[in-house]
């Protein structure tokens, strides 16, 4: 992880991570650095950022967005993070919703392929 100035709570996370964002164990390094720093209120700021891994945005959803220790704001997001982003918030819903469901030991049973292949796609890992 790069040197990342939290002084003035804007964290430019191009600078702290990279222009590529593809590791969820960054997501979790800035995290405890931001809990470390007694930070409960910080800016994410993704303008320099090219790209960013459907797993990098789960855990950072998981880890920044839902989570309420720390109120997180991001800004300059391009249209490709947003949409990431997006995709990744409306498969936490879906799988939830099937996870309430299901046990682990209840047989599921589906009548066509379309049907199993409707789950697997919520199901996330």
């Amino acid at each position: 992880m790069y040197i990342c100035n939290m002084k003035n709570k804007i964290i430019d996370i191009a600078k702290c991570i990279g222009r590529d964002l593809n590791s969820r164990i960054v997501v979790r390094d800035l995290y405890d650095k931001i809990i470390n720093e007694n930070m409960t209120h910080v800016i994410i700021d993704f303008s320099n950022v090219n790209f960013a891994t459907r797993s990098f945005m789960d855990e950072f959803y998981n880890i920044f967005v839902v989570n309420t220790e720390i109120y997180v704001e991001l800004i300059n997001l391009s249209s490709d993070i947003k949409a990431m982003l997006e995709a990744v918030k409306s498969t936490q819903h879906r799988s939830e919703k099937i996870s309430k469901k299901i046990s682990s030991t209840t047989d599921i049973k589906f009548t066509t392929i379309s049907e199993a292949n409707k789950f697997l796609e919520a199901l996330s890992f």
